[in-house]
């Protein structure tokens, strides 16, 4: 059997596989292993291909392509934006830019700017704010915005603003840390703050409590999917050289 028909029957089988668990209608599989070279074809620019277009991966990765072909673009014209028209909502755009860019105390300066004047309680810029801080290392800061956004809006803040409070309290106060750990792991249940828990508490020296978590993030990512590992690969990274330190020390 030649290497081109092996080849064609391979991306048959793919095709067909994706048409199973994707759940096409039975005759895709019929066509492509009946007519495995031209069905494939059809398969592809008729059903795969749309897909993949429209898909969050294809999206991410446009976004890398444009991000590594002109990675100032976006920070570039958003304070272009913001100098033609310098509305709230220009501002906020600039520093969501700046944050990614990575000039975090520059983003907490316009952050602070939209969260003042009418729009100091507004939910979607001291978030923001919040964000910044803690990426900007103000973890003081960030504990106090964060406090008064869950304290105003418990329910509009998300419940990942609870993960961040407890990010934050860890270079404030340990013990405030380790109950807003606790909460966070009731409301914000996520591999990241399961990640962050157990981290936190293993740099505490509480290995019998750290491992448990750590263990959890590890096993979760061996048996997950994919796009779950990818979502949280650093966490899981984060994770798992945790727990190799908390095995050495025989926790």
């Amino acid at each position: 059997m030649s290497i081109l028909l092996i080849l064609n029957y391979a991306v048959a089988i793919f095709f067909a596989v994706h048409a199973v668990r994707t759940g096409r209608q039975m005759y895709w599989i019929m066509i492509l292993l009946i007519f495995p070279l031209l069905g494939s074809l059809v398969y592809f620019f008729a059903e795969y291909l749309p897909e993949v277009r429209h898909s969050g991966v294809a999206r991410k990765g446009a976004r890398v392509v444009k991000s590594i072909v002109d990675p100032n673009r976006e920070l570039r014209e958003a304070r272009l934006g913001f100098e033609r028209t310098p509305t709230v909502d220009n501002r906020s755009r600039l520093a969501e830019a700046l944050l990614a860019r990575g000039d975090y105390d520059e983003a907490v300066q316009e952050f602070q700017a939209c969260a003042s004047g009418p729009y100091a309680k507004d939910v979607k810029f001291r978030r923001g704010l919040a964000r910044a801080q803690l990426l900007a290392g103000r973890h003081a800061a960030a504990a106090a915005t964060l406090e008064a956004l869950l304290a105003d809006s418990p329910r509009d803040a998300g419940s990942d603003a609870a993960l961040w409070l407890a990010q934050a309290l860890t270079q404030v106060d340990e013990t405030r840390a380790l109950a807003a750990f606790d909460h966070a792991s009731h409301v914000h249940n996520t591999t990241e703050t399961q990640a962050a828990y157990g981290i936190f508490l293993a740099s505490l020296g509480r290995d019998a409590q750290a491992r448990p978590l750590l263990e959890g993030v590890v096993h979760n990512a061996r048996v997950g999917t994919a796009s779950s590992r990818e979502l949280n690969r650093e966490s899981i990274d984060q994770a798992r050289a945790a727990l190799k330190v908390v095995e050495s020390r025989g926790g």
